[in-house]
């Protein structure tokens, strides 16, 4: 299953990365052996989606797991019932397509039924306003989108924490609060930071979010991919972007899969 759903097409992937590109042909592509592809790297418009795509997937993720880590935290102190039960909305929400989470944060930021209505009624703003589509729509949507997927990544390190070490830190006068920078912070914190690193990659790869809520200077890597091989017919470049995504992807897992030995070894 392995190689026939994954090798093969990723071997594909790597010869047709080297075609030569003939405008005007009914391909628009014919096997060959050049490096062309690969030199686009260094070209503005490759480089300027790359970074926006860096920025986009770093800050969400970030964001993600500074709101994730401390709910999950207090969740998993809570009785196993309630953990049960809020584990189950979690599971719910994931349900959820990026079609369809992408569409309803379209549907909350817009002038017409959007929040801003709301605010209108409570007195906070003189009138609706439209906030996609937008830097901080992309932003919100891909947030949203990462929250339970953070919480199920540090669920179970958080509920494996012993209880005794944050009890023995108040005791010896630490308030809950320090406990929870002093102590649980640092001794969570390779759970933290595999939790970054997997949303980073996961985020890395959006398409409909920065679509549906983003103007098009937010389009990030794997629409510049799309619109490479399905608009402008650019299947090699499409496929030579597609090797260096998946590079950086498998350089981020190793990465995850150290840290999570590490904390094993530790």
């Amino acid at each position: 299953m392995l190689a026939v759903f994954f090798l093969v097409p990723f071997a594909i992937m790597i010869v047709v990365s080297f075609w030569q590109r003939i405008e005007g042909t009914e391909s628009g592509y014919a096997p060959g052996f050049e490096f062309t592809h690969y030199a686009r790297f260094f070209s503005p418009l490759f480089i300027d989606r790359i970074l926006v795509s860096i920025e986009f997937a770093s800050i969400a993720a970030f964001l993600s797991v500074i709101f994730a880590f401390p709910f999950t935290y207090f969740l998993s102190r809570f009785k196993r019932k309630y953990q049960v039960m809020t584990l189950v909305f979690i599971l719910s929400v994931l349900s959820l397509s990026e079609v369809i989470v992408a569409y309803s944060w379209s549907v909350l930021l817009s002038r017409t039924a959007g929040i801003s209505n709301l605010f209108v009624l409570l007195g906070i703003m003189d009138k609706p306003t439209s906030w996609t589509p937008g830097y901080a729509a992309v932003m919100f949507g891909l947030t949203y989108f990462n929250l339970p997927f953070a919480t199920l990544i540090m669920y179970p390190q958080c509920t494996r924490l012993d209880r005794e070490l944050t009890e023995a830190a108040q005791t010896l006068g630490a308030s809950p609060l320090k406990t929870f920078f002093t102590v649980v912070v640092p001794l969570l914190w390779p759970t933290i930071l595999t939790a970054f690193i997997v949303l980073f990659v996961f985020t890395m790869g959006a398409y409909v979010t920065p679509q549906w809520l983003g103007r098009p200077e937010h389009g990030m890597f794997a629409i510049f991919i799309g619109d490479q091989a399905l608009n402008r017919g650019n299947i090699p470049f499409a496929a030579a972007m597609s090797m260096f995504f998946m590079v950086i992807t498998l350089i981020l897992v190793a990465v995850t899969v150290w840290l999570g030995r590490k904390k094993i070894q530790t």
